[in-house]
């Protein structure tokens, strides 16, 4: 098949990522080869972004405290089998617990708003039908001016109504961050490794509390521009094949990160199986890079 390329000059964000036709990549179950997908081609409705991840690495994540405090409870011990996202344990929890509550509670309040919307309502009716007495010379214009004024002094607290009920909704996501702050949950579905603090001990920020492991499965760091992370879904299946063979399988996208050595961009995490990964002798995972296809959403974009 004859393919024509275009080279995407160095200020693209994109330079030295590999666009690619799907119909090539699945040709015969096969992607076409590295360096042969080298230069950036024209996309089109087919068309896909290959890119290069970091080196494969066995799941072993340590989890750290998010929030300071005091540990008040441990929920787990080592060799305990735990789902992503179970909690393991958490610090204290009633102060935070009472300004979520009263945050809430201010956010759920609606009656100073609707008031409000009801008092500005009545006064603009009231402010048309003075405007029709004036016309018909019923009543003094001084009365249709403090009708006018009483309708935007009403109007003007309806919208300090709505902009405190913004900040209230502030303060209340504020306050539920905080609250899931003091829980410390599984990262990945694994076994517990290592516990290594008691309740009753402090713990700082970032203090490593916990280690999870996962024997079975290895985790891929895929480096990606900002600006195509918006199509990469969690939990959704990316095809990724192997820089030193031919072998094809998926990764499961299991979280999007900042990227710390790089700003504007971001790591996505992918989860594979051991058993989806080459075999042999000569096959060990750890330590082994990906070339990995991003959505063709992600490609027009590009």
């Amino acid at each position: 098949m004859k393919t024509n390329h275009q080279r995407i000059p160095d200020r693209n964000p994109l330079a030295g990522f590999r666009v690619v036709r799907f119909a090539t990549l699945i040709a015969a179950g096969l992607w076409i080869s590295p360096t042969q997908a080298r230069e950036p081609m024209d996309t089109g409705p087919d068309d896909k972004i290959i890119v290069e991840s970091g080196e494969a690495t066995p799941v072993t994540e340590k989890v750290r405290a998010a929030a300071p405090g005091t540990l008040v409870a441990i929920l787990v011990k080592p060799g305990d089998n735990v789902k992503k996202d179970q909690i393991l344990g958490h610090t204290e929890l009633a102060a935070t617990k009472y300004q979520l509550d009263l945050a809430r509670h201010a956010l759920e309040n609606i009656a100073p708003l609707t008031a409000a919307e009801g008092q500005a309502e009545a006064w603009t009716a009231t402010r048309v039908e003075t405007e029709e007495a004036v016309r018909r010379r019923k009543v003094e214009k001084i009365r249709l001016d403090w009708a006018a004024g009483m309708e935007k002094f009403h109007r003007a607290n309806h919208q300090a109504q709505l902009e405190q009920k913004k900040l209230q909704r502030i303060q209340y996501e504020y306050w539920q961050e905080q609250y899931e702050a003091r829980f410390l949950r599984a990262p990945v579905d694994g076994v517990v490794t290592e516990v290594l603090s008691e309740p009753g001990k402090p713990v700082g920020y970032a203090a490593h509390v916990f280690t999870v492991s996962n024997e079975a499965s290895y985790m891929i760091p895929v480096s990606v521009p900002a600006k195509l992370v918006q199509w990469v879904i969690a939990n959704s299946m990316l095809p990724i094949r192997s820089s030193r063979s031919r072998f094809v399988t998926r990764g499961r996208v299991d979280s999007i990160i900042d990227d710390p050595s790089s700003p504007g961009r971001k790591i996505v995490r992918l989860l594979v199986s051991e058993a989806d990964l080459p075999r042999g002798p000569d096959a060990n995972p750890t330590g082994m890079t990906f070339d990995v296809l991003l959505p063709q959403d992600a490609a027009r974009a590009g």
